[in-house]
């Protein structure tokens, strides 16, 4: 049941819920309040709630004053440069965990990156605790260790380079390059049933990214990872909780900073095809 209510002491009856519903089923007839005729059509977007003036309707039991006013919080065109500019793929983590309100801000707030149709299936797996991860990295590296050992994988396969440095940087030096140290990791996956599924997991990893970085949190994508719980170890991701029936997007590792930058890198010019008319 969507629950869709109007407040009608709130309510001035300004069309702006009805022009701005994506499926069109919001309507009013003159001199009532608005109404959804077919549930059915809804997206379950919220964006009635979101546009209303008077804060006059409630969606799906959701209370529209326990919302953050846009006005007074959005951020400014520079801090968003600033942010995106000098957000910086971090190396070298502390060893300590972060707080699990920290990592459980982080997850429901990038649960609400945008997904197609607004499917909202993206599922967030992360280990809380340095300890799972140090689990987590030593069954990687043997396991590497025995894939690499045997005759018949192809040499010539980058993902195969890439494992044979990476675990002779472990097992000669005590250099974790798969995982750098971090004390988290973070799965992206979504139901192979959803429109998009590798599409929504990478839209909520940047929202995540972006938004760790504000808070002093450092990320890292993480292709090698994502080689090894998903191309050759898939019983890995099935042991730590992402269900059988997904697709996993990207993966992820994150923590506490050991460097800090001091000042955004200046790339090269975009590559840009404007089009002015068509």
């Amino acid at each position: 049941m969507l629950n869709f209510k109007i407040n009608e002491d709130r309510c001035i009856r300004c069309g702006k819920c009805i022009t701005d519903c994506p499926p069109m089923c919001i309507s009013i007839q003159e001199g009532d309040f608005p109404v959804i005729q077919d549930e059915s059509k809804c997206l379950r977007c919220q964006h009635c709630l979101a546009i209303c003036p008077t804060a006059a309707i409630s969606i799906m039991d959701i209370d529209p004053d326990n919302s953050i006013e846009l006005q007074y919080e959005l951020p400014t065109a520079h801090s968003m440069e600033t942010l995106i500019k000098g957000r910086r793929s971090v190396r070298k983590y502390k060893k300590k965990a972060l707080e699990e309100k920290t990592i459980a801000k982080l997850l429901e707030t990038s649960f609400h990156a945008p997904t197609g149709v607004n499917a909202q299936g993206v599922f967030f797996t992360a280990t809380t605790t340095a300890e799972a991860t140090e689990e987590l990295r030593k069954e990687i590296y043997t396991k590497v260790g025995k894939l690499l050992s045997n005759s018949d994988f192809d040499e010539n396969d980058m993902r195969f380079q890439y494992l044979q440095m990476a675990y002779g940087a472990y097992t000669k030096h005590d250099v974790d390059i798969i995982l750098r140290g971090a004390p988290h990791i973070l799965i992206a996956s979504a139901s192979k049933n959803v429109p998009l599924p590798k599409e929504d997991c990478i839209i909520a990893l940047t929202t995540f990214d972006l938004l760790a970085q504000s808070m002093g949190v450092g990320t890292l994508w993480d292709g090698m990872l994502k080689w090894c719980v998903d191309d050759f170890f898939p019983e890995l991701a099935r042991k730590l909780g992402v269900p059988e029936d997904h697709q996993i997007g990207y993966t992820m590792i994150f923590g506490r900073p050991a460097v800090q930058y001091q000042r955004t890198v200046q790339r090269t010019p975009p590559s840009l095809n404007l089009v002015s008319k068509f």
